[in-house]
């Protein structure tokens, strides 16, 4: 019997992994997210997903993996995969972070199939669930914590997992062993952030143990940022531990959003990512720091007050709210009126998402600024991104913006390759990132470039593929 590896998703696309680790009946799944790329995605806001056949829809469009033994049968409806009932393997997946392109598919997939997620994120999800912005989810029974503090046995599938941030929903890498191969996962890698610490400590055990296989994240090596820090997409990259030369780390880009936020004189709007709970906290700190209030658009404002278990302020725009979970976040938020904002611009900071940007129009414009840190959309690849521009010129806006100029929310390119040449791995599979060519093994060791749905063993220092 001997470990076979199959990658269904994320060897040539921002996120989307979904590695299989199969060692006798016991399959492991490493994350079950979509890649983002918000270009070609069907559902538009026009397009509609069917109900009945939500699953179907899915697995048609390529945005749910086609893995046989993952979904119920009567979800399936008569797409050829075999169903979970049907199955002679047990999968249980494990889930790195909260981002959508590494768990989006999480609620499609079978009861039978067991699926491990942190408390805070199990927490940030049930929230998310409540304001609409949860994945969609057939499945009837919850997820399984993941406990960063426990080792899990799947079968003879052993899973270490790696706490690297605390301070929100948690983030994770995973150390896997099986009776013939050691294997580490990184999920999304950062060397310039909160938990750089935690990061080297993982580091140093992986290293330790003479892995086998490094999966590795390698998202910066796409063009766009290739060319930020080079001037060229083709250069050679050197490792090096340290933050490059001209690019911003996590507290950096904050020092710079809190300047932006002193000087100006008037209002201050902010987009982020809602899911990063850290974000929020950064936010209001740098609100407290200058002075201001600090308000949440409502849906936001739910997912503070449940995952914090706090009250908050709230800035309701012009749309009708009368759910459920609204009638409870205003039992416990204070309401920051239009007409308050208008009487002291400066005395604010509030979220605007993109759904909401014509709210802009009815807020004071005068040396008011848009600070725009991680919301969608995030950057000119996506098509909504010209749009946003245009409605900020006209609102008066001054547009502020760190992203893909010298901010970027992963490890950068030199610092991946530190990463991946101290680990020292036999064998570097480089994922997640639209050219994974460019992630090159240390001297002595080998890059490996797999092909999708195809299944390697490991023999003799090397990945084999067999046929299935």
């Amino acid at each position: 019997m001997r470990t076979e590896i199959t990658f269904y998703g994320g060897l040539n696309t921002i996120g989307g992994v979904v590695m299989s680790v199969v060692y006798g009946k016991e399959r492991l799944l490493l994350e079950i997210g979509t890649a983002y790329d918000p270009s070609s995605d069907m559902f538009d806001g026009i397009v509609h997903h069917r109900t009945e056949n939500y699953l179907f829809d899915e697995l048609t469009l390529k945005r749910a993996p086609h893995i046989d033994g993952l979904y119920a049968k009567q979800e399936l409806k008569d797409f050829n995969l075999i169903s979970s009932e049907e199955s002679d393997l047990h999968t249980s997946i494990f889930i790195t972070h909260m981002h959508l392109d590494h768990m989006s598919c999480m609620g499609l997939v079978s009861d039978d199939v067991d699926v491990y997620l942190s408390e805070p994120a199990q927490r940030l999800e049930a929230a998310l669930q409540a304001v609409g912005q949860g994945v969609k989810t057939l499945r009837k029974t919850g997820y399984k914590v993941l406990d960063p503090n426990q080792e899990y046995k799947i079968g003879e599938i052993t899973v270490k997992p790696f706490l690297l941030n605390a301070k929100s929903y948690q983030d994770f890498s995973f150390y896997v062993t099986t009776p013939d191969m050691k294997i580490h996962y990184t999920g999304d890698l950062l060397l310039h952030g909160d938990y750089v610490d935690a990061v080297w400590a993982e580091m140093d055990y992986v290293k330790a143990q003479k892995p086998d296989v490094l999966v590795c994240e390698c998202t910066t090596f796409m063009d766009g940022t290739m060319k930020m820090m080079y001037g060229t997409a083709d250069a050679e990259v050197v490792g090096a531990a340290e933050l490059p030369e001209g690019m911003m780390n996590k507290e950096m880009m904050d020092a710079q959003l809190l300047k932006n936020l002193s000087e100006k004189t008037g209002l201050c709007v902010f987009n982020f990512y809602e899911r990063e709970m850290t974000d929020v906290m950064a936010f209001e700190k740098m609100a407290e720091k200058t002075g201001r209030i600090i308000a949440f658009e409502p849906e936001t404002a739910y997912l503070v007050h449940k995952f914090f278990n706090k009250d908050v302020n709230v800035y309701v725009p012009d749309f009708k709210y009368d759910q459920p979970w609204f009638n409870e976040l205003m039992e416990h938020a204070t309401v920051i009126s239009k007409k308050e904002v208008h009487e002291n611009p400066s005395k604010y900071l509030i979220q605007n998402t993109y759904p909401h940007i014509m709210e802009l129009f009815d807020l004071p414009n005068q040396d008011a600024s848009y600070l725009h840190s991680g919301g969608i959309p995030i950057g000119e690849f996506d098509p909504a991104y010209g749009n946003m521009k245009r409605i900020l010129a006209m609102s008066g806006f001054t547009h502020v913006n760190f992203f893909m100029n010298n901010y970027f929310t992963h490890a950068y390119p030199p610092q991946v390759k530190f990463y991946c040449d101290e680990v020292d791995a036999k064998i570097l599979i480089p994922t997640h990132g639209n050219n994974p060519e460019r992630l090159l093994a240390k001297e002595g060791r080998t890059q490996f470039l797999p092909e999708l749905r195809k299944t390697y063993v490991f023999e003799n220092d090397k990945l084999v593929e067999v046929s299935k």
